[in-house]
């Protein structure tokens, strides 16, 4: 005869009685009731909640048992089997409404429920009166424990944040702290602190975690904890964690897992990182996430990965290594072009572009990125807290758009919701006045920066020339800023040559015989070459609503034949082969956009 099948259930709410005898405890008296009364103890199904809480209904809703109930209603599960548990609030803490909808759910199913404490068996459907009241009183005071227990925990953390001054709430703190004897003070371990800083410098100068964890490593800078060298996991640990800023979010258990328990504590650890190289970084962190890094090699040799593309197919530009010799160097092309798309295959010299470029693009403050002074420029500062405001504006907004939605799930006091959405509204109307003050003392600043061609034309010497270690950091910081400055940049390697078809295929269109086609033709192409259309242009746009436009001399990369500029109002201004813009003809259209190639 088949013995009757018994299923051991074991619930503890934390992992900590793990290392005690709750776990050994509870499973042999599962054991020992089996063999006493000739059961058949299921071993090779775990029902086994640990971590999870009771009171709640964690257990029911997402643990072991509410998959055991539904195996039972599935039918898996034999009728006439056997739960057992050591007491009824391993079961349920919960209020006894859903704790008596809990018990009936496993009884009505056809499961007989044991209580291991006091060998009480509740059989299915055969539940006396005298039981029931016994159970009604035992989960009652089970969930008046939890609620007692959990109303006291609030209020102990509750009254450790008011006595913040007397003794922190816990004795972990980030890496670099140590707690005090006294527990009152957390001191700041200065070597650690330092590196901290270091690690967010980078990241705010456009350097990746892997950049990073290899420039640390190679250093020689001592790792926290017990690691033989850095990783780019805790690297990025560290990039993520507000405690640099003095924040501490406490946290509880909810289903195994750890969630914020209230609002982030402020000024609770010492600050070892400002907020606006805070901001800076994540700011330059989501940049990468959205462009990508971009292969780098020893010096980072294109400075306009994920910037430059094609001014015909809207392409990325591709940066070609041909190596050493003659007919070696390094060139930008269209990718297109490179896949044998149809598209202008011609390529631009890259130390020559990287020339012209810093030439007249002059809102790029050159200088200060190549100072040997570790002072920064007023102008470099300002650009820097541009870039922090932007990231702070950025993450208030997104904090505003999570409390709508909590608003549209329900749930939580309106009255809080507003509260909070207000706070929000009026932090972001402060964040957008730093903005606009910002930029206007940065642009007048930007007018009054001077240097000399001559100068300038040795910082990029200067610039190119650069090898190793510190070429690499000088650039990325520089591809870092630029990423920051430019929002567009758009290369014609042969100017507007490529609508010479449209041209043509409207003369083919109107049925003119070849002689006076060709002659036609030719006329356009002579117009053109005088007025240099078909010369090297690059178009950027900066991130401030500027735009410049600037149409080269083909055969010298430091002069140029037009240079526009169309500030944010959209007026126009530049010259012309050295004259005033308008004074020579042959630049009407100077801003159309250019046709991509058929």
């Amino acid at each position: 005869m088949n013995k009757p099948l018994a299923y051991s259930y074991v619930r503890m709410s934390t992992d900590i009685q793990l290392k005690g005898d709750s776990l050994r405890r509870q499973t042999e008296k599962s054991k020992t009731y089996a063999e006493e009364h000739g059961l058949q103890l299921v071993e090779d199904f775990r029902l086994e909640d640990i971590g999870i809480s009771a009171f709640k209904g964690d257990n029911v809703s997402s643990g072991a048992l509410g998959k055991f109930l539904e195996a039972v209603k599935a039918g898996r599960i034999k009728k006439g089997s056997y739960l057992l548990v050591e007491s009824f609030d391993r079961l349920t803490r919960q209020k006894l409404d859903a704790s008596l909808s809990l018990f009936f759910d496993i009884t009505s199913n056809g499961i007989n429920l044991v209580t291991l404490s006091d060998n009480q068996v509740y059989r299915a459907g055969e539940t006396q009166f005298q039981q029931l009241i016994f159970s009604i009183v035992v989960m009652a005071r089970a969930n008046e424990e939890s609620e007692i227990k959990s109303q006291r925990l609030s209020a102990a953390w509750e009254n450790k944040r008011h006595s913040l001054d007397q003794q922190k709430l816990t004795g972990n703190c980030p890496a670099w702290l140590e707690l005090s004897a006294d527990k009152r003070l957390f001191h700041v371990i200065e070597e650690r602190a330092r590196i901290v800083r270091q690690i967010f410098e980078s990241s705010a100068a456009g350097q990746g975690t892997y950049v990073i964890t290899r420039q640390l490593n190679d250093s020689g800078a001592q790792p926290f904890g017990r690691s033989n060298g850095w990783i780019q996991s805790y690297v990025t640990k560290i990039l993520q964690a507000r405690a640099v800023l003095g924040e501490f979010q406490p946290h509880t258990k909810q289903g195994g897992k750890r969630i914020p328990f209230g609002d982030p504590i402020t000024h609770y650890f010492p600050q070892i990182v400002d907020e606006e190289l805070f901001l800076r970084a994540q700011a330059a962190r989501s940049k990468r996430r959205i462009e990508g890094g971009g292969r780098k090699g020893a010096s980072l040799r294109n400075l306009f990965t994920h910037l430059a593309k094609c001014g015909y197919c809207d392409a990325s530009m591709h940066f070609l290594n041909k190596g050493e010799g003659p007919r070696g160097g390094s060139y930008l092309k269209c990718s297109a072009a490179l896949r044998g798309l149809d598209c202008v295959a011609t390529t631009w010299r890259y130390q020559d572009f990287e020339r012209s470029f810093f030439l007249f693009v002059k809102e790029i403050d050159l200088a200060e990125m190549l100072a040997a002074s570790s002072r920064k420029s007023d102008a470099l500062a300002l650009d820097e807290r541009l870039v922090s405001l932007t990231e702070k504006k950025s993450q208030l907004e997104l904090q505003r758009e999570r409390t709508f939605t909590l608003i549209a799930d329900g749930g939580i006091s309106l009255e809080f919701l507003s509260t909070k959405l207000r706070g929000y509204e009026a932090d972001l109307a402060t964040v957008r006045d730093q903005i606009s003050e910002t930029e206007a003392i940065r642009a007048q600043t930007r007018e009054q920066q001077s240097i000399s061609p001559e100068e300038l034309q040795k910082l990029i010497d200067q610039l190119q020339d650069m090898e190793g270690p510190e070429a690499f950091s000088r650039r990325t910081m520089l591809a870092a800023r630029l990423r920051d400055i430019v929002s567009g940049l758009r290369l014609e390697v042969e100017g507007s040559k490529p609508r010479r078809r449209q041209g043509a295929a409207i003369v083919d269109g109107a049925g003119i015989g070849s002689d006076e086609r060709k002659q036609l033709l030719d006329a356009i192409d002579q117009s053109n070459l005088k007025a240099k259309r078909y010369n090297r242009t690059f178009i950027v746009d900066l991130a401030d609503g500027t735009s410049r436009r600037v149409i080269m001399k083909n055969d010298d990369p430091t002069d140029f034949e037009a240079e526009v500029l169309v500030d944010k109002s959209g007026a126009i201004s530049g010259s012309d082969r050295g004259l005033p813009l308008g004074s020579s003809d042959g630049w009407e259209n100077v801003f159309d956009e250019p046709v991509p190639a058929q």
